[in-house]
């Protein structure tokens, strides 16, 4: 029967290995396509590099073909839900399919040549799918180009680091583990009184040690294969054959690993729960040695419980916050912003300078034509904090957003709750009128509407529970909860606004279109194709919102485990300390003592300890922990009352029946 119950308990701590070892393949397969067969991954920022970004494309595929690296740039799948990824051939060299199949649930990658970069940013993700002899080389080129790179290669190193060292891929590690443990203390508890008899009997200390881890470990070995083979026919029949190696082997790493901790726990508790002749002849209950070992254990899986609970919630936030990034960001996929070069080559500011001013007229006149068809996006936002450095405060407000009508149809699409009130001039706090109406000449096309702007735009403030999204600078999108928004709404946008101020927002991606060839094009009849280039604006955005979901359900899993570990660690040790107490137990009982009254003295010990471990997490993890930390640890020093009086009662029924 316990060899049965080991079993079931294995192969349900193992079917969270299972599931880790799926969202492992998924993230692997995202930054490391099984099918292209990539030896390594670079994130490379040319945000300081003296590249001419409108070149860079240019000179990597160069450097590719050279060394036969088979470069490939990383881009998010801008169709359908926007949850797919697609592959640019940096070069001309090297042959690939036209399709590849994903891991997951996402839909198979399409390859495309090296025409499709030109709309992407040069930032970003980039794969080595060919030779890697001449990785050296083009790291070394990049670093005299000032090109910041982050390399992730693929080995089997890379996996363990993957699994210890993301925080929630090592939690579910570590619940399996402390699982696992709390498994072997049971072994050893119905054990005990065995191992007294051999030792009794003279057998000898190694073949009773390898009898019993024997039969532990074939017990745990056994269950995780049967879920081996199970759960590598569901990736294959569900995710493709293709996919099995490569999970097999992050499910056999990490089933060792947890294997491997276990035994080392259990070899601890074995030698300190050793029973003695001195123990064996004075006939002590044959668990009294476990009982340390199990109150250790029950203590350190409490804390482990108590640590995990904050960052899981946490998480869960964060991961309804992205999920609203999401949403926005697939709201924002066919839209795109003007790229302006930064560095041309040698030059130095003077000519960027030149460069801008001769492409305002240009930029305003886009907008102006693109306006026409409604067809511009605007968001510009300024930050409380940011002027609060001039001593000026727009308090109730957090955030001064100016949109048009545009941006506030792609809010109101996904947020239908969305409310406006109007604004007075008298209900606008005093320092943000100051400063619209010392920077707002700086902004309008003509002076005039400087004098009349609290007639050119409408104001509002916000109510409702959603929060509202903006643009930040450098096009990265932010929400604000209703009440912080002081929301200023211009009717029109090239009307109201000067060509410096619109170049100025559409070089932050403050300032969008909609529809990459309509714009293209405006930007070509303009002749100033060769130096502006139209990327997508929600690229990246969509690429970063995509892998959250996954980690939320790995902290539940591993919350689930700790608590399935603290109840085993809890039973056990309730039930050690009731066969020590069961000669004091039994005749209070017999008297006529409540269960509460047997029982509440080593209930009310625990519940200090239990309290003390909750003020030392709580201190340690800040005030953000207070409340789920606090929940948790009431709820769970709720239930311990329950387990020692059903342990107590378990033992006095079997002490009557002697039976014990």
């Amino acid at each position: 029967m316990h060899k049965k119950i080991v079993m079931v308990v294995s192969a349900v701590q193992f079917f969270l290995l299972a599931f880790a070892a799926v969202v492992v393949s998924d993230v692997h397969d995202r930054f490391f396509p099984e099918l292209l067969d990539v030896k390594a991954k670079v994130t490379l920022d040319f945000s300081q590099s003296d590249l001419q970004k409108e070149d860079v494309f240019q000179q990597l595929g160069a450097m590719g073909d050279q060394w036969e690296l088979g470069l490939m740039k990383v881009s998010p799948d801008l169709r359908g839900d926007q949850s797919g990824q697609i592959f640019i051939q940096v070069g001309q060299k090297g042959e690939f399919p036209k399709r590849i199949q994903r891991f997951g649930r996402e839909p198979d990658a399409e390859i495309r040549d090296h025409r499709a970069l030109s709309h992407s940013f040069t930032d970003g993700d980039y794969l080595v799918t060919g030779k890697t002899e001449h990785l050296n080389e083009w790291k070394d080129w990049l670093t005299s180009h000032r090109v910041d790179q982050k390399w992730s290669e693929e080995t089997l190193f890379t996996i363990l680091q993957f699994l210890i060292v993301q925080s929630d891929f090592g939690v579910a590690l570590l619940a399996v583990s402390m699982l696992m443990v709390s498994l072997a203390l049971y072994w050893l508890a119905v054990k005990a009184k065995g191992r007294a008899l051999r030792v009794l009997a003279g057998v000898p200390k190694w073949r009773i040690q390898c009898e019993d881890f024997g039969q532990f470990v074939l017990a745990m070995v056994l269950a995780a294969a049967i879920l081996d083979v199970l759960a590598a026919l569901y990736v294959g029949f569900v995710h493709g054959w293709v996919f099995v190696p490569y999970y097999s082997k992050v499910l056999l790493l990490a089933e060792t690993m947890v294997i491997f901790l276990t035994l080392i726990c259990a070899w601890i508790f074995s030698v300190a729960s050793w029973p003695n002749p001195e123990m064996l002849a004075m006939r002590e209950p044959v668990v009294k040695r476990l009982a340390r070992s199990s109150a250790v254990l029950k203590l350190v899986v409490f804390a482990f419980v108590l640590s995990a609970v904050s960052p899981a919630v946490s998480a869960y936030t964060n991961a309804r916050k992205t999920a609203q990034e999401q949403v926005m960001w697939k709201s924002l996929a066919d839209q795109v912003v003007l790229v302006f070069p930064s560095r041309p080559g040698s030059t130095g500011r003077a000519e960027i300078e030149h460069l801008f001013q001769t492409l305002q007229p240009s930029v305003g006149d886009i907008v102006r034509q693109a306006e026409t068809a409604h067809r511009v996006v605007l968001s510009k936002a300024w930050k409380g904090d940011d002027l609060s450095i001039d001593g000026m405060t727009i308090a109730p407000y957090r955030y001064m957003i100016i949109v048009n009508e545009q941006w506030l149809d792609i809010v109101r699409r996904k947020n239908k709750r969305l409310s406006l009130v109007p604004l007075t001039l008298e209900q606008i706090p005093k320092d943000a009128k100051q400063f619209l109406e010392l920077s707002i000449p700086l902004f309008v096309r003509k002076q005039q509407q400087a004098k009349n702007i609290w007639h050119e735009v409408k104001m509002y403030r916000l109510t409702g529970s959603s929060p509202f999204p903006f643009v930040g600078s450098g096009g990265q999108l932010e929400f604000a909860r209703p009440k912080d928004v002081l929301l200023l709404v211009a009717p029109h946008v090239h009307a109201l606004f000067n060509d410096n101020f619109l170049i100025s927002v559409a070089s932050s991606a403050e300032l969008s279109f909609i529809g990459l060839e309509e714009t293209q094009k405006l930007v070509s009849e303009r002749g100033h194709q060769n130096r502006i280039r139209v990327n997508y604006m929600a690229e990246e955005g969509i690429l970063r919102a995509q892998l959250y979901a996954y980690f939320v359900w790995l902290r539940i899993g591993s919350i689930v485990a700790l608590l399935a570990a603290l109840a085993i660690a809890a039973t056990i040790s309730a039930f050690i300390i009731a066969v020590l107490k069961a000669k004091r137990d039994f005749p209070l009982r017999l008297a006529g003592a409540s269960w509460w009254n047997v029982s509440c003295g080593r209930i009310v010990k625990e519940w200090v300890l239990g309290g003390i471990v909750v003020m030392l997490i709580m201190l340690f993890q800040g005030i953000n922990s207070l409340l789920p930390v606090g929940l948790t640890g009431l709820l769970v020093l709720a239930v311990l009352p329950f387990v020692h009086i059903g342990a107590t009662s378990w033992v006095f029924a079997k002490n009557s029946l002697r039976q014990l």
